[in-house]
C-alpha cells in the first residue's frame, strides 16, 4: 500500500469517530445497527486496521461505518481509502510468436522415430491383464462375503426400548429447558459489554434502578420508552416488566454510580471497550421464552 493510503488511514478513524458523536450514537448501537463486532469498530476509529480481518474488510467495514452515522461511504473511501491501481502488463508478444515458430520448424525438422514392433510386447500384456482379473475376482469375493455377514443379524441382538424409558428421556430434556417460578438466569453474552440474555420462570419481571448519587436513566421495552427520569440517593425506581417481553434497553448517563436489578438478580456491566464511554452505558436484556 503506497504511503499516501497509509497517511489516509491516520485521519479517517477521527473523522468516523467524530460522526458517531455528532450523531449520537453509542458504540454498543452501533455495533448492533452494522453488525460489527464492537472490537473492530474501535478499531477503526483508532486507525487499527491491522486488527482487522484483511484489507477487504478495512474497505467494507469503513463503507458501512460511514454510511450508518451519516457520511457517505463511498466518498470516504475515496477520500481516505482509494483503491490502487492493477499494474499493467505491457504487450509484447511478437518474440513469443517469433519463438513458437522457430520451436515448430525445428520441431518438424526432426526426422520421424522409427516404428515399433508392438507384437513382442503382446504376450506381457495378455499375462498383466490376467493378473488385474484374478484380482478383480477375489476382491469382489471378499466384500460380498462380508456383506452376506452383516446382513444376518442374530435374532437375540434386538434392542427393545420401552415407552417409559423414552418418558423419561423427554421429560428430563424438558426439565433442563424450563425454570420454575421465581428462578431467573441471567448470562452476559460473549464479546459483548452491555447485552446480556435472560431466562425466567415468572410471566412478569421487576427491575430495580439504584445509584448511589444522582444519576438520569431511561428505559425502554420492545422499542417503546416506558421510563425516563433521576435516580436520587437511595431512592431508586422499579419498572414493571410486562408477560412476553422480548427485549429491554436500560440507558445509564453516571453508570459507576447506578446499580441494576432484575427479580432481585443483579446485572453487572463488564468494564467498557478501550475508546467507550464509560459514564455513559447501554445495558440490552433480550428475554427468552
Amino acid at each position: 500500500m503506497t504511503e499516501e493510503n497509509n497517511n489516509a488511514k491516520t485521519t479517517v478513524g477521527s473523522q468516523l469517530s467524530k460522526a458517531r458523536e455528532n450523531a449520537g450514537i453509542s458504540i454498543d448501537t452501533l455495533q448492533k445497527k452494522t453488525k460489527i463486532q464492537k472490537k473492530y469498530l474501535v478499531a477503526i476509529e483508532n486507525n487499527d486496521f491491522d486488527a482487522l480481518p484483511g484489507k477487504f474488510y478495512v474497505r467494507a467495514f469503513v463503507r458501512q461505518f460511514a454510511n450508518t452515522v451519516g457520511l457517505d461511504g463511498e466518498e470516504i473511501l475515496k477520500q481516505y481509502l482509494p483503491e490502487e491501481a492493477p499494474s499493467v502488463v505491457k504487450e509484447n508478444s511478437q518474440p513469443v510468436e517469433e519463438e513458437s515458430s522457430n520451436t515448430s520448424r525445428s520441431v518438424n525438422s526432426v526426422s520421424p522415430k522409427p516404428k515399433v514392433d508392438t507384437r513382442r510386447y503382446a504376450p506381457i500384456a495378455v499375462i498383466v491383464a490376467i493378473i488385474v482379473l484374478v484380482i478383480g475376482v477375489v476382491i469382489f469375493a471378499v466384500v460380498k462375503t462380508q456383506t452376506d455377514s452383516s446382513s444376518k443379524a442374530p435374532e437375540n441382538s434386538k434392542v427393545t426400548v420401552s415407552n417409559e424409558d423414552n418418558t423419561k428421556k423427554t421429560e428430563k430434556k424438558t426439565a433442563k429447558k424450563t425454570l420454575k417460578k421465581g428462578e431467573t438466569e441471567i448470562t452476559a453474552v460473549k464479546d459483548s459489554t452491555s447485552d446480556f440474555t435472560v431466562k425466567t420462570g415468572d410471566e412478569t419481571s421487576k427491575l430495580e434502578l439504584n445509584a448511589s448519587t444522582a444519576a438520569n436513566a431511561t428505559v425502554k421495552i420492545n422499542g417503546n420508552q416506558t421510563w425516563t427520569g433521576t435516580l436520587n440517593v437511595n431512592a431508586g425506581h422499579t419498572v414493571d416488566i410486562p408477560k412476553d417481553t422480548k427485549d429491554v434497553t436500560i440507558s445509564l448517563t453516571n453508570a459507576p454510580v447506578s446499580s441494576v436489578k432484575l427479580n432481585d438478580k443483579s446485572v453487572v456491566m463488564q468494564a467498557p471497550a478501550q475508546g467507550q464511554n464509560a459514564q455513559q452505558r447501554d445495558m440490552n436484556l433480550k428475554f427468552e421464552n
